[in-house]
């Protein structure tokens, strides 16, 4: 993908997380993905976590009564500042995960990134994401990655065919499993634009291998694709 498509790209996903934070934050009021609880048990009391793409700090609720040491890191600004109301005692800071130069912070026991990588786009940009975030681990740490499991879900699939479609028989920037659909709200009214990348388990191993991780394990389930490094 071309530099200036991939940063008009960046630009709407950041833009649509700015419109959408209040009704975003709503939605994550359910109970938490009963994986995400899974991999926050292993969180002992004194370990270092960093929630890249924090969101509004629901990675929280499943670490819960633990004694730890938490950073909360997002590109939005008003996503920010509803995870601050909702977890008052917890620090979060605006930060680029494409860009960690100025987040001295390292040697973290646990990084999680849950369905964020969806939103990046192009190989190249895909795999420095990993590395930044692998370059915040301890080595002995664990890195914890989800993405939507777009392929899977039907109404979902036929955008990806008729986006393959288009992409191999018109002019057409975005890549073949690249989708763009709107984000509505409560009353069904399009309110902003989304970008998703649909990633396949082929690509992720893939890209994890560019990026020089190790995969320790990888699981599909009907809504998402896990991974732990």
């Amino acid at each position: 993908m071309k530099s200036e498509q991939a940063e008009k790209i960046l630009s709407l996903v950041k833009r649509n997380y700015q419109e959408i934070a209040a009704s975003f934050d709503a939605t994550r009021k359910k109970e938490i993905w009963p994986k995400v609880r899974e991999s926050a048990a292993a969180v002992k009391d004194g370990d270092s976590v960093l929630d890249a793409g924090c969101g509004n700090g629901r990675l929280l609720e499943a670490l819960s009564g633990k004694d730890i040491n938490y950073l909360g890191l997002d590109n939005s600004v008003a996503l920010i500042a509803t995870a601050r109301y909702n977890y008052p005692t917890r620090e979060f800071r605006e930060a680029d995960i494409l860009d960690l130069k100025d987040i001295p912070e390292k040697d973290f026991d646990h990084i999680f990134c849950l369905a964020v990588w969806q939103h990046i786009p192009g190989e190249e940009l895909r795999v420095k994401f990993l590395k930044n975030l692998a370059a915040k681990l301890k080595p002995s740490g664990r890195l914890i990655v989800s993405v939507w499991n777009l392929g899977r879900l039907p109404k979902y699939w036929k955008m990806i065919l008729k986006n393959y479609w288009r992409k191999f028989t018109q002019r057409h920037e975005l890549e073949a499993r690249d989708l763009i659909f709107p984000w509505k709200n409560s009353s069904g009214q399009a309110v902003s634009e989304r970008y998703y990348h649909a990633f396949t388990l082929s690509e992720v191993k893939r890209l994890s291998a560019a990026a020089d991780l190790k995969i320790i394990e990888i699981k599909r389930d009907k809504y998402n694709i896990w991974v732990r490094y």
